[in-house]
């Protein structure tokens, strides 16, 4: 009879010992492949917050001469690790004027003060996109009529609503723009678009003429460059957002800024902005780590109690090994059929515990993500309305819907394992009864 056959006979007749080997297996499979599929999950997550949440930085360079310049801009640009999002952005003073040359009213009674010279003045605010400016964003300014104003426009204006119908002014009128500090800093612009605010602002009675929603300007960053630094052909600007594909990169990023050469430093400040996703970074480490403790303890738990109920079973096993020794049979080929016998049962666990791993990974690992992430979107949240920036929802951040199931890895990694497992474990077990001399197992027997 050869060997195969002894074993699965041998499993057929211990049915009780077979169901309790099968039993113990498939929960070991089960927690592994479990937390397996846990893990991956989080791993998917973190890059998912990892693209939502791209960490940037900020140039501040009002305080340079020259400001940022387009060779600048494209030295910045050029170094790796940049994911080619950023916003430039300007702001300015500037007495408005019609094509004549007459100044235009503003609006005044709900200004704390005017100041000497901002009589016909207001606040010139430039950005990329007009539609991503923070007064459109978070401030509810909305655009009622005509369009926004990108890089590609030219001499172009947003004016508010209540500014427009003071002076009698619509989309593809003619409007003048001074410098308050520099009259000789003059240009004409185009009325692109009229917007309107769906907030009250909180400083009407406060603030200053100029800084009144009613006395704002909005225009493209070439128009701003002339008004700041009397560019012509060239667009300089104070403010610069530049996005990176990897927030962990962003030190390494920041340092090659400042290595650009011809630039005064010392005279910018670069911030970093990547709480948010530290944050939730921070909170998913934490779970992973549990996981990965979780696969530590239960490996070495399942190696040292398969060890020990597989001693326990071949020790009542003596007087069988003994007759298989006695009928001729060699040590190696017994114990080869010690190993066929886990196997095969170690074979059925692992086949049952795709199953069984996949509706406990969906329900446990849903629950312990959506928990991790609840944390991390409220983090996010509460870091959001204290630098008043946008807030991602939950869907931007990756997190609205976290899949946890068992991959072809996870499943390939565990079978490894687990057949690695019984193999040592099954060995471990019967080293001492192998290493006996026949003779001394035969007078077991007994």
């Amino acid at each position: 009879m050869n060997l195969a056959k002894r074993a699965c006979l041998y499993l057929v007749r211990k049915k009780g010992k077979t169901a309790t080997l099968l039993a113990f297996l498939l929960v070991m499979a089960t927690l592994m492949l479990t937390c397996l599929s846990i893990q991956s999950a989080t791993e998917t997550a973190n890059a998912n917050i990892k693209k939502a949440l791209m960490g940037y930085f900020t140039i501040n360079a009002k305080q340079l001469q020259t400001g940022i310049t387009e060779d600048m801009l494209n030295q910045i640009l050029s170094i790796d690790g940049l994911s080619g999002n950023y916003t430039l952005r300007s702001y300015s003073y500037a007495n408005y004027s019609d094509a004549d040359g007459k100044p235009l009213t503003i609006n005044t009674e709900d200004a704390a003060q005017v100041p000497e010279g901002y009589e016909n003045a207001g606040r010139i605010v430039a950005n990329t996109n007009s539609d991503n400016d923070s007064y459109f964003t978070d401030g509810g300014f909305e655009l009622i009529e005509g369009t926004a104003i990108t890089s590609e426009n030219k001499n172009s204006v947003l004016i508010h609503e209540k500014f427009a119908e003071r002076n009698g002014l619509s989309v593809g009128d003619i409007m003048r723009l001074t410098d308050v500090t520099d009259e000789n800093r003059s240009i004409s612009a185009t009325v692109a678009g009229i917007f309107t605010n769906t907030k009250e602002q909180d400083s009407i009675g406060i603030a200053p003429s100029y800084d009144l929603y009613d006395n704002i300007v909005f225009t493209d960053l070439s128009t701003v460059s002339y008004l700041l630094y009397g560019t012509d052909g060239e667009t300089n600007v104070q403010y610069g957002d530049f996005y990176v594909n990897d927030p962990d990169e962003l030190d390494r990023i920041m340092t090659e800024v400042e290595e650009i050469e011809g630039v005064n430093w010392d005279n910018c400040t670069l911030t970093r902005y990547d709480n948010d996703y530290q944050n939730a970074k921070e909170s998913l480490a934490g779970l992973q780590n549990i996981v990965f403790i979780a696969i530590a303890v239960v490996s070495v738990i399942c190696f040292l109690v398969l060890a020990l109920f597989l001693t326990l079973r071949l020790r009542g096993r003596i007087h069988e090994t003994g007759v298989y020794l006695a009928m001729g049979i060699s040590k190696g080929a017994v114990l080869m059929q010690y190993l066929l016998e886990v196997l095969i049962v170690a074979v059925a666990a692992l086949l049952i515990s795709y199953g069984a791993s996949s509706a406990i990974s969906d329900q446990i690992g849903s629950r312990l993500l959506s928990q991790v992430t609840a944390e991390t979107y409220e983090t996010v949240e509460l870091t959001d309305e204290a630098e008043n920036t946008e807030q991602p929802s939950a869907e931007d951040l990756g997190l609205s819907e976290i899949v946890v199931d068992v991959s072809a890895k996870d499943y390939a990694l565990v079978w490894g394992f687990g057949l690695v497992l019984c193999l040592a474990s099954t060995a471990l077990a019967a080293y001492p009864i192998m290493k006996m001399k026949p003779k001394n197992i035969l007078s077991q027997m007994s």
